[in-house]
């Protein structure tokens, strides 16, 4: 069962903006040009040149980089889906997160008052000392935090209601949960796909710059893409592993040396992503397929009961 091989999660990081509109300088300026007092807003930038913030929001990014990396889609309200084997490492690497996030916090507001000092000029009439609150006030806009929660089940819904509504609910929970798999395995998909084309995109272009990362991305996902694959879809393993023995042999200092070595992985990897998208398109043919066989037999089966005879 999926609520066994997986669970749902979301990463809530918190970062002071150090924006803060002025009602002052807006209805000003829409007075100056003749404008409607809401024609506009003019938001001040509290602070410039504060690295010590900009380093905080730059490990924000890893945080969720490294969040969406393993796990997959599932709802627009932040929740992803976990695997359950990636759950151990998840904990460890959002301790080793919060921990370096609480010492740049301090760092930062050891240097607070610094910052304010050095914008005060630049913003001249436009400062204003009530825009910046206190030390202990901006701990609290900062911070990281992991929710955990378990896949619904239409098998759980306990609700006092009639045993058909309960059944109907109880559908859509389980239905809402396969379309939620099945967007995250399509995503894999997209993934896979897109890793590999950049792979051709690059190696067909001799004059170009490789990065280690050429590889290395590719090599980190197909690893990494079977503990992913919840949904245990074959084609999806097949293709990790093919990649895997077919792309992953070489550094992008041996592609970019070799001109053979280089011509002879853009060939494999161009023919991968055909063969990926021949797959795609036969699934989707299917998809439609049955789409329409199902439409076809609804109305089947609304035919012959309107042609029944009527019971007297």
């Amino acid at each position: 069962m999926i609520t066994e091989r997986a669970m749902l999660a979301a990463v809530h990081i918190s970062i002071w903006t150090a924006v803060k509109h002025d009602r002052k300088i807006s209805r000003d300026v829409a007075s100056q040009h003749g404008a409607h007092q809401g024609a506009g807003r003019y938001n001040k930038q509290l602070l410039r040149g504060a690295d010590k913030l900009d380093e905080l929001r730059t490990l924000a990014g890893q945080i969720r980089q490294y969040f969406y990396k393993i796990t997959l889609p599932w709802s627009d309200e932040g929740f992803r889906l976990l695997p359950s084997n990636f759950y151990f490492d998840l904990m460890a690497r959002m301790r080793e997160f919060e921990a370096g996030f609480e010492r740049g916090v301090e760092s930062f507001l050891a240097v607070y008052p610094q910052y304010i000092d050095q914008v005060r000029p630049e913003l001249n009439g436009l400062f204003r000392e009530e825009d910046y609150p206190t030390a202990n006030k901006l701990r609290e806009k900062f911070g990281v935090k992991l929710e955990i929660l378990p896949i619904p089940s239409g098998g759980d819904f306990r609700v006092q209601m009639s045993a058909e509504e309960q059944a109907r609910v109880s559908r859509e929970i389980d239905a809402n949960v396969r379309q939620s798999l099945t967007r995250g395995t399509e995503d894999l998909w997209k993934r896979l796909r897109e890793v590999v084309s950049h792979m051709v995109d690059r190696l067909n272009e001799p004059e170009s710059r490789f990065h280690a990362t050429l590889v290395t991305n590719v090599f980190d996902l197909v690893e990494i893409l079977p503990r992913l694959n919840v949904n245990g879809d074959a084609e999806l393993n097949r293709f990790a592993d093919q990649i895997r023995q077919r792309l992953c042999n070489y550094s992008a200092h041996d592609l970019k040396k070799h001109d053979l070595l280089r011509v002879t992985a853009a060939t494999d990897a161009a023919n991968i992503v055909a063969q990926m998208d021949g797959v795609l398109r036969n699934r989707e043919a299917a998809t439609v397929a049955g789409e329409v066989s199902t439409v076809e037999s609804i109305f089947a089966h609304m035919s012959a009961y309107m042609e029944a005879p009527a019971v007297v």
